[in-house]
């Protein structure tokens, strides 16, 4: 693909995106495979800098999806098609998803979930820090060995505390799953019902360092313990589970790790002190791919098309493309000190201190 004739796509003076621009589009991973920026806007256009209150809506999202972002203290939400939905300036922490969003507020005794479009959502009382995933709210209990899911009303679900603090959490539309210091395993239904409790065990210190649960439930993977630390991937069947795969790795993170599930349960990802590690879940195989920094978002929902990962080191971002299940096929990096990266199958969004771009795969017809 000639670059020349395709840096109109990259706007003016953006050294970041004319980097990621000649990255993308001149490295073919196929006949005629190849990555076409659309758009960049700037994300903080709607909100005034240093204004915690300031927000706006100064577009209609049309006929494209809403994408949540957050980068630094400012977040909101855009369409696909390139228009600020909503934008706020706030020295809170936030919690932001694709069905809302919530600020944090210290001491106080009721937190306020608020749609996309800034309305409110629900109210929800207690004490502790609020997160969002999708349609899902929770409120993580002040001493961090608590958790409670709310329904839409805002009221509680359920409520899960332990006596040791939580180290790993991660949810989908099916289940709930967390990981405590002390090296339980747990995981939960959406009526509080439990799934599965245990200790993988195994290692001098027990912790489970990260954890996630495929999108219909029937897959649970963890990293845990430090120290002869492993990779555990637990199949669930009905009220029965079974370790499925389990492998010790090479060296010790020292930190909480992502850990995740592309969005059809294929494939698992795990992040290691080797790079990360991919996982077939049909297969049973697993592949440790070098990544320098740590891991900032995975492509979770590519179809059928490559992975892209992105991760930090720093103030450099790699942005990794993998073409399933292990190959890499294409690596850059670029200054950031903010930066996150939404995948949709053959459309990525890549967000860099403070600009959102569109990038689409074409050519893979």
């Amino acid at each position: 693909m000639n670059i020349k004739r395709n840096l109109k796509y990259i706007l003016s003076g953006s050294l970041v995106f004319l980097i990621l621009y000649m990255f993308l589009a001149a490295f073919p991973t196929g006949p005629s495979l190849y990555f076409q920026p659309l758009w960049t806007i700037k994300a903080g256009d709607s909100a005034k800098a240093g204004d915690s209150a300031a927000a706006s809506s100064p577009s209609p999202a049309g006929n494209g999806s809403l994408e949540p972002f957050k980068l630094g203290d400012l977040f909101g939400f855009f369409s696909s098609q390139g228009d600020l939905i909503f934008t706020r300036q706030s020295g809170l922490k936030t919690s932001v998803s694709s069905g809302g969003w919530a600020e944090y507020q210290q001491n106080s005794t009721a937190v306020d979930v608020y749609a996309p479009d800034g309305t409110l959502r629900m109210k929800i009382n207690g004490s502790g820090f609020p997160y969002l995933d999708e349609d899902r709210v929770y409120l993580f209990l002040p001493g961090g060995d608590g958790v409670t899911l709310f329904g839409g009303d805002g009221l509680p679900l359920w409520t899960r505390e332990h006596t040791a603090p939580i180290t790993a959490f991660n949810s989908s539309r099916s289940a709930t799953v967390l990981g405590y210091a002390d090296g339980r395993l747990l995981a939960l239904k959406n009526d509080g019902a439990t799934m599965l409790s245990f200790y993988p065990g195994g290692s001098d210190y027990e912790v489970i360092l990260g954890a996630a649960v495929s999108d219909d439930g029937t897959l649970i993977a963890c990293v845990s313990g430090v120290d002869r630390q492993r990779f555990i991937l637990i199949k669930v069947t009905g009220n029965h589970y079974k370790v499925i795969h389990h492998e010790w790795l090479k060296g010790n993170a020292r930190r909480q790790v992502t850990v995740a599930f592309e969005r059809s349960g294929e494939f698992a990802f795990f992040e290691c002190a080797e790079g990360l590690g991919i996982v077939d879940c049909g297969k049973l195989e697993v592949r440790v791919v070098p990544l320098r920094g740590t891991v900032v978002s995975v492509g979770r929902d590519p179809g059928a098309d490559p992975f892209t990962i992105l991760s930090q080191e720093e103030d450099t971002c790699v942005l990794t493309a993998i073409e399933r299940p292990w190959n890499v096929v294409a690596t850059t990096e670029f200054p950031a000190r903010d930066a996150f990266l939404i995948q949709k199958g053959r459309t990525l969004y890549l967000g860099t201190d403070g600009r959102i771009s569109r990038i689409d795969i074409r050519g893979l017809e």
